[in-house]
């Protein structure tokens, strides 16, 4: 009997020994965490993938892992994944893993995430385990995939409808398109342009259907200025500045499905400058890209509504429109636009968010008073 006990602890010692000696080798586990999309709506599913591999010979031995989502994450469902807790900054989902040698292990789990931003798929904390459980390993293992919510569509037509009259007479005349100076070639006819940019007299000369090509400067008859600057309230200014993305959103794609040409000019955080983006309508790559910048645009601004307006001004002589969109109007607002109003010739039209908070109280409490 007491040689079987020898045997058992010897064994018992041996197992521990190698235990220790495998959950403090961490060289061959690899963690990868990515969401299946690169950008999506905002409230729209997707899917987190969570991948732990093992690359060496040996397993694993048990590993708590402890991974760190973005706060706003929205689980749906999470069922490989235990307890979770929130912190200030993450929430955080457990799960325990035992991999075998050259294996991976996939969990996944469905979310969403309801507001504009770019959110990042963090570190994850690990922790092997020994045989007897009297000893743990903790090691953190990073990762950096990410995610981009595009700024809400605006359903507010009222608010937009000056907007969207001035849009629509543009597109009727037609008349930067129509101006022979803003022709700068021909090529060959591919389907996709409209008929009324083929040039019939190169057509008959070359046999062959040709179309005008145009100087984007020309075609760019919008020019859309993004102001993130601070302006009135602070306590309300990250709220105007979230509308403001989301007017400026709705401002394009409303453009978009005119095939108008526009540019859009902001002050917002996406590089270290003032950023340009150029369009020629048509929902296509130029236009993923710009709702992709304003995603992941962070709150305040880089320069001066002032600035912002004076690099608009020169870049957007020919332009048939001017739109500012701003949390609200004060004096350098309204300095900037005089300034602008002296060296172009397009029309300027301004919204601002506050003027859309308030239409939409006034009109939630007309609707109150009704119901009652």
């Amino acid at each position: 009997m007491i040689v079987f006990f020898v045997i058992v602890i010897l064994v018992a010692l041996a197992l521990q020994w190698y235990s220790l000696r495998n959950a403090g080798d961490r060289r061959n586990i690899r963690y990868e965490c990515k969401p299946s999309v690169r950008a999506c709506e905002p409230g729209d599913e997707f899917l987190v993938f969570s991948n732990v591999s093992n690359l060496g010979l040996r397993p694993s031995p048990a590993i708590r892992i402890e991974e760190h989502f973005p706060k706003n994450l929205e689980v749906l469902e999470a069922e490989q994944f235990n307890v979770k807790r929130i912190t200030k900054e993450h929430r955080i989902y457990y799960s325990t893993v035992v991999i075998r040698g050259h294996q991976q292990v996939k969990r996944y789990l469905r979310a969403s995430i309801s507001r504009r931003g770019e959110y990042c798929f963090s570190y994850a904390d690990f922790h092997a385990g020994d045989f007897l459980g009297f000893r743990e390993f903790d090691y953190r293992m990073d990762n950096d995939s990410r995610i981009v919510v595009y700024p809400a569509r605006l359903e507010n037509a009222g608010f937009l409808q000056t907007f969207t009259d001035a849009v629509d007479e543009i597109a009727r005349k037609k008349q930067l398109l129509e101006d022979p100076i803003s022709v700068c070639g021909y090529r060959d006819y591919t389907g996709r342009e409209p008929m009324r940019q083929i040039s019939w007299m190169q057509s008959a000369v070359r046999n062959s259907l040709i179309v005008r090509q145009f100087d984007p400067a020309w075609e760019q008859s919008v020019t859309i200025a993004l102001d993130t600057q601070l302006h009135g309230d602070f306590d309300l200014y990250v709220e105007r500045q979230e509308l403001c993305f989301s007017i400026a959103r709705t401002v394009c794609e409303q453009l978009e499905k005119r095939r108008i040409g526009y540019r859009l000019v902001t002050n917002a955080i996406i590089t270290g400058e003032i950023s340009a983006f150029s369009s020629s309508g048509g929902m296509g790559g130029s236009f993923g890209k710009i709702l992709y910048a304003l995603g992941a645009a962070r709150n305040g601004c880089i320069c001066s509504v002032e600035e912002l307006m004076h690099t608009v001004g020169t870049g957007a002589v020919r332009s048939e429109m001017i739109v500012l969109i701003s949390t609200c109007s004060d004096g350098r607002v309204e300095r900037a636009l005089g300034k602008v109003r002296k060296i172009t010739r397009g029309r300027i039209l301004t919204l601002f968010a506050d003027r859309l908070l308030q239409n939409a109280e006034k009109q939630a409490h007309a609707e109150g008073r009704s119901d009652a």
